[in-house]
């Protein structure tokens, strides 16, 4: 008995020795976890999602160094427990023209990987992989990748020429073969990427963390319906069918939160219905969840003609089955799909106002519909698509990394 338990000791000595050369060690509940030094990669600042991936590996106890391209100064109150570096020329975003800044970007990256050691690259869509890949080959490094849009279906514009998607596909895909584990935003994606060589793949919703608790919601107090979207004012988030279709509803409000190239466009299509629509600009990704459990509807739409709107998988969704409330989605996308498996709201024709209008009378006359629906969409987020889960998901991946670094370093 005695001898075992030497040889116990001793074993979880070494293994200490070994792991302590390189990583600081916390021991909790005779658990040796290893505290590993991550950086994150993303060429925008105004992104929950990575952000929310940060927080969860601070909060494991990690050392996260989050850089991002912080296109229009967007961080001056930067308030985050993790540390964050920015890149701070400025672009616009989900446009053709920014291509020309890219290499100016890739160079700032390339140099801050270089700078600055770390355990595990995570990079964030393929213009922060380049680099990324490079740094992993030269150092040794190990390489996360998330793909939060595949950039081949983000080149809308009319000037992109079709050989030179094929390319961008094409270099997306060879460099996705150079990573350790790819994480997706849902299933359907991985049809984007088919064919393609992976070494480990796993799916990770971009669903918010829970604070329907936390959050006090007091839409059953006012007279009118609260219609909302916090997001990137977009042309092809079809916003301009959404302000048609409740110029002559009584009693309803439409806020519109965010900020984008169709800003301006919006902002004067809403001018004359200044009573219904409140266009309230950038805000904080806790307060774009606040106003969603505080409103009545929300709504998410894309344009199918658009190769990136097929494959989309919006956080809006999930933020309406946190929040318990009914969203309206339109047809022809995959994510609908989803809305109509799990019953949590109605689908629409893009682009006609008409099934939006009508849509919306169906949900403001009947209060019990609206909480089917949203009952059904809470249901599932609790079920599937919580964040809590996918922290699991996302921690245990990390974890396997840290098993082998703690065996083998």
């Amino acid at each position: 008995m005695i001898s075992k338990f030497l040889i116990k000791i001793n074993y979880k000595l070494l293994i200490f020795n070994i792991c302590s050369q390189q990583h600081k060690i916390l021991s909790i509940s005779n658990k040796i976890i290893i505290i590993m030094k991550i950086i994150l990669l993303r060429s925008r600042a105004i992104d929950s999602a990575v952000f929310k991936v940060a927080e969860t590996l601070h909060q494991k106890g990690h050392y996260v160094h989050l850089l991002v391209w912080d296109r229009q100064q967007s961080l001056k109150d930067n308030t985050y427990p993790f540390k964050i570096s920015t890149f701070n020329v400025k672009a616009s975003h989900d446009n053709a023209w920014v291509l020309f800044y890219l290499p100016l970007w890739w160079i700032y990256e390339f140099y801050f990987l270089l700078k600055n050691n770390s355990d595990i690259i995570h990079a964030c869509d393929l213009d922060t992989l380049l680099p990324a890949v490079i740094v992993k080959i030269v150092n040794k490094k190990t390489l996360f990748y998330t793909i939060y849009d595949f950039y081949a279906n983000h080149l809308v514009n009319k000037f992109i020429l079709n050989f030179i998607k094929i390319m961008v596909a094409n270099t997306e895909i060879f460099l996705i073969q150079k990573v350790d584990a790819l994480f997706l935003t849902c299933e359907h994606r991985l049809e984007e990427i088919k064919n393609t060589k992976i070494k480990n793949l796993v799916y990770i919703y971009n669903s918010p963390p829970d604070l329907l608790k936390t959050n006090q919601n007091n839409s059953d107090s006012r007279k009118e319906s609260v219609i909302f979207y916090g997001g990137m004012l977009d042309k092809v988030k079809g916003l301009n069918y959404i302000i048609k279709a409740i110029e002559d509803l009584e009693n309803v409000k439409l806020i519109i939160a965010g900020t984008g190239p169709y800003e301006d466009i919006i902002a004067a299509k809403s001018q004359n219905l200044e009573d219904k629509v409140n266009l309230i600009g950038w805000i904080p990704y806790h307060e774009i969840l606040a106003r969603t459990i505080e409103a009545d509807i929300l709504f998410i739409f894309s344009d199918p003609k658009i190769s990136r709107s097929r494959y989309i998988c919006p956080n809006k969704l999930f933020e309406a089955m946190m929040a318990g409330k009914p969203i309206i989605m339109n047809k022809d996308i995959l994510a609908s799909k989803i809305v109509e498996n799990e019953k949590c709201g109605l689908l629409v024709d893009y682009g006609n106002v008409n099934d939006i209008k009508n849509a919306l009378l169906k949900l403001i006359n009947d209060p019990r519909l609206c909480e089917k629906l949203g009952n059904n969409g809470r249901k599932a987020y609790e079920n599937k698509y919580s964040w809590k889960i996918m922290e699991k998901r996302l921690l245990n991946e990390y974890n396997q990394i840290q098993t082998i670094k703690g065996n083998y370093n």
